[in-house]
């Protein structure tokens, strides 16, 4: 705001008094601009301008001043950014017939470009441009080769198949979580170039290539290893945002497969790569860890034993949580651990402090709560908490539609296995054969379990 008042008061930027005098009556009620004096009749009355104002010359004057901001800020993100400016200065001083000054800003250019900071897509569009306006800037005429061209070219190429490969990983993804379908333009042929030997060694062609592959081939997990082992190689290659993305399309096809096929596999590298984002900060939003991050964390290190380690994350992490979920989200993980260990009086002791509020939250300890009694054998309870249950998913109106029928279904079919005979071994097995798949009915895999067990046990 002060930047942009000093925007306003050049004469070269701004020749207008009457925008700066109206900048300036606004400027004094910012951030929340809900002052009563500045309304159009309060503006109109008080604002002290050359020429009485009217309805029509006050949005006339206001669209002055909003084309000024919109000036102002396409000139600050030109100032950021220095390598903006260097190509901008080499224009003007080839315009300007000046070779001293433009010699200097190339070379300035040349070790800017060496300089930066990631070796990813954006790299090879600047590499591009700069090299383009070094043959734009040549002489055309010379008969000799003209190595700005070539490199140019190769730039271009290098720009170009990065981006689509980028392009046809987003879209791919879109395609396995949601149900929608893009046009993929020339993927064979996007796959068959950069499996060329000139991009052999561009790490951001490759990661992006293989995990196109890993994408095209969700059945067949063998791709994940090398998509995995490039995409934590090319690290520096990548700015922290496309680190996350390029973790986050690994992590979906972990997901993926553990939904699918129940692959155990999978649920180690999930923590393993979120170990990582750990480790390296990554997975944190302005600092924090969402709740949700969390709970998946947790619960891959205890669904793969990893007891010890999963305790000290509950703890270490636990002010790494909003503040408005923090102490909930940490006592119903808490809970899950002591189940996990058998330890069912103090997962019970644990969920007991939850103060629920939240509706996935409110699901999740209804669940564990369900296993928990049903693995302490509190029969009576059970069935009476299954018919809560029951009626809070009837009543609620806010949880996802989806959601809501899985938890349904895991209450009605836990009920009929409660409801069950001891020794009616029939009736368990006709049980267990009709349990839906895992995509219409929430821990289907703990209840197939207790049936199977009870099985055993006759």
């Amino acid at each position: 705001m002060s930047r942009l008042g000093e925007f306003l008061q050049s004469p070269f930027c701004n020749k207008s008094k009457d925008c700066l005098l109206l900048f300036l009556h606004l400027q004094k009620y910012a951030p929340s601009f809900e002052h009563r004096h500045i309304s159009r009749e309060t503006i109109l009355e008080k604002l002290d301008v050359e020429k009485p104002l009217d309805e029509k010359s006050l949005a006339y004057l206001s669209s002055r001043l909003l084309a000024l901001v919109e000036k102002f800020l396409a000139l600050e993100s030109f100032l950021a950014d220095p390598w903006k400016q260097q190509l901008a200065l080499l224009q003007e001083y080839h315009t300007l017939a000046l070779p001293k000054h433009y010699k200097a800003v190339r070379v300035a250019a040349e070790k800017s470009l060496e300089a930066f900071p990631y070796h990813n897509a954006d790299r090879y569009r600047e590499q591009y441009l700069f090299e383009r306006l070094q043959y734009e800037h040549s002489d055309r005429n010379q008969r000799a080769f003209n190595e700005r061209l070539q490199s140019a070219s190769a730039a271009l190429d290098a720009w170009l198949v990065a981006e689509k490969l980028r392009d046809a990983c987003e879209m791919l993804n879109y395609e396995a979580v949601l149900n929608i379908r893009y046009e993929i333009s020339f993927l064979d042929e996007l796959l068959q170039w950069s499996a060329a030997p000139v991009f052999a060694d561009m790490p951001v062609i490759q990661v992006y290539r293989h995990l196109v592959l890993l994408l095209q081939h969700p059945d067949e997990p063998g791709y994940f290893e090398k998509a995995r082992a490039l995409v934590t190689g090319a690290d520096r290659c990548f700015d922290p945002e496309e680190q996350r993305a390029l973790y986050t399309l690994l992590l979906n096809y972990c997901t993926r497969r553990i939904n699918r096929f129940n692959d155990i596999h999978f649920l180690q590298e999930h923590l393993e790569i979120n170990k990582l984002l750990l480790n390296n900060g990554l997975i944190f939003e302005s600092s924090l860890l969402p709740p949700w991050k969390y709970t998946n964390i947790a619960t891959a290190g205890l669904k793969t034993g990893q007891y010890d380690w999963t305790w000290q994350f509950i703890h270490d992490y636990r002010n790494r949580l909003p503040a408005g979920y923090a102490e909930n989200v940490f006592r119903y993980n808490l809970a899950q651990y002591h189940y996990y260990l058998k330890e069912y009086d103090d997962a019970q002791k644990a969920l007991l402090h939850v103060e629920i509020s939240d509706v996935l939250l409110n699901v999740a300890v209804r669940s564990l709560l369900i296993k928990v009694y049903c693995e302490t054998g509190q029969d009576e309870l059970l069935l009476s908490y299954l018919e809560a249950t029951r009626l809070f998913l009837h009543r609620n109106r806010l949880m996802d539609t989806h959601l809501k029928k899985q938890m349904q279904k895991f209450v009605e079919c836990t009920a009929r296995f409660v409801k069950t005979p001891p020794f009616d071994r029939e009736r368990f097995q006709t049980l267990l054969d009709a349990l839906p798949p895992a995509s219409e009915m929430m821990h289907r895999e703990w209840l197939s379990a207790q049936l199977m067990q009870k099985l055993k046990a006759m």
